[in-house]
């Protein structure tokens, strides 16, 4: 019996140590699979990308036993791997953007290769780009990284820098660095969604704004005449939010009405605040300079002077005779006017036949031109979205169309309008627009005596 006794307690004397292992290794399970709901946590906490970087890479830190850790996340349109956040002593420098290609030092090659990666000792790994220690004046020893993928796209690589206490890294610290980095790469994408949308919201906002601020340089409301001599009516319709098309309406004292047409170059706010001033100088010209010609010329003068490369505009300006009917206008570049005839089936397109778009050369001449409308005629203006609309087959509603579609009697100017917008809207089906478009229509009625 004292044999048997003893005989039990040398066994569990010798099993004890493989207890105590096995103990040891659960305990460092609990606190891997600890950390990494930590992670978790920290991941749904939060939708800010720095703060998600910041968090993570700070817990990554703890848990590996490490001096420092960083983020390098690919720029997309460079292509070049970026060092976003650095911590630990790393951090505490004053730190200038690193760029590394892809392939170059330990990050680049795992981002092209797409795997983990122990340096041991960096002095002997010839992969190793000194580049960031030389901006920091950190001195980097050894490396765990590991790239950072959303499905099958890398999108940046972490890494673990220097293991504290004179540990190494292990393989085990690997695929716990490696789980984490997964979990990092999934935030930062959440965080990078997130923080477009949020961009995307404020430039809505604006855009909203631009274009509210834009309509108010449009007429809100048609000049009317008391004695039902003329009617006028007008859309513009912008390709994006706001655009560089515009028309405008101006009354002078001697009974008559100004019509102005036009379509700055390009599209959205550079264009949009290119045609902000340009009408605001319109207005201001126009009443010191009564000749279409001659104001047409002196806004020349104003945009070349201050102009910028690639902007000008194409300008259309007319003056009709509200007593007489007699219209006399300029053109600047811009498309004809269709001239509509009561008693005709047929119009015709009518151009003062000179004049280069304005803001380009202060050399450009306008050639002034005047035609005589009779009770019931009908003048309307128009700018390339009209003509230029494109059609699933990739077809142009063209000036030939549009001539075919005008051909008719109107009961009114906004018919004609709504009608012209309709039509290109039918013809290019659920093509995007490409182009601004505007059209603006006037008709000269038989004088009214009181």
């Amino acid at each position: 019996m004292p044999t048997t006794k003893t005989t039990k307690s040398s066994e569990l004397a010798l099993s004890l140590p493989d207890v105590h292992n096995e103990i040891e290794a659960l305990q460092a399970k609990v606190a891997t699979l600890s950390s990494l709901i930590e992670v978790s946590i920290i991941v749904n906490s939060t939708l800010d990308l720095d703060s998600v970087l910041s968090l993570v890479m700070e817990k990554a830190q703890a848990v590996m036993e490490a001096e420092a850790s960083s983020v390098m996340l690919i720029n997309e349109k460079t292509g070049m791997l970026e060092w976003e956040v650095a911590l630990g002593e790393v951090g505490t420098q004053v730190m200038q953007k690193i760029q590394l290609r892809v392939g170059e030092g330990i990050a680049g090659w795992v981002a092209q290769s797409g795997q983990p990666l122990i340096v041991p000792d960096v002095s002997q790994e010839p992969r190793f780009s000194k580049r960031s220690d030389e901006a920091t004046g950190f001195k980097t020893r050894s490396i765990l990284a590991a790239p950072l993928k959303v499905k099958d796209r890398i999108i940046g690589v972490a890494e673990v820098i220097n293991p504290l206490h004179g540990k190494a890294f292990t393989e085990d610290d690997l695929d716990l660095f490696s789980t984490f980095s997964r979990q990092v790469a999934l935030a930062i994408e959440n965080a990078r969604m997130h923080r477009a949308m949020l961009e995307k919201q404020k430039l809505d906002q604006q855009l909203e704004a631009a274009r509210t601020i834009q309509e108010s340089f449009m007429p809100q409301t048609f000049p009317l005449d008391s004695h039902g001599r003329f009617e006028v009516a007008a859309k513009s319709i912008p390709a994006t939010q706001i655009g560089g098309d515009f028309f405008d309406f101006m009354m002078f004292e001697n009974d008559t009405l100004g019509l102005v047409v036009g379509d700055v170059s390009g599209k959205g706010v550079p264009a949009a605040l290119y045609m902000a001033r340009l009408v605001s100088d319109f207005r201001l010209t126009s009443q010191r300079y009564r000749d279409p010609a001659v104001t047409l010329a002196k806004m020349n003068e104003i945009l070349v002077e201050r102009g910028r490369r690639g902007m000008f505009v194409t300008l259309q300006y007319a003056q009709l005779d509200v007593a007489t009917g007699i219209v006399r206008f300029a053109t600047g570049g811009h498309l004809p006017v269709y001239w509509i005839k009561r008693n005709s089936s047929n119009g015709d397109f009518i151009s003062s036949g000179g004049g280069a778009p304005l803001g380009i050369t202060p050399e450009t001449q306008f050639v002034p031109k005047s035609l005589q409308l009779a009770p019931g005629d009908y003048l309307v203006s128009f700018t390339d979205g009209v003509v230029e609309a494109k059609n699933l087959e990739m077809e142009q509603f063209t000036m030939q169309r549009l001539k075919m579609l005008l051909n008719r009697q109107w009961s009114s100017p906004k018919e004609l309008v709504e009608h012209v917008v309709e039509a290109v809207r039918q013809f290019t089906q659920k093509m995007p627009q490409q182009d601004d478009l505007t059209v603006v229509a006037l008709k000269w009625t038989t004088p009214q005596t009181s």
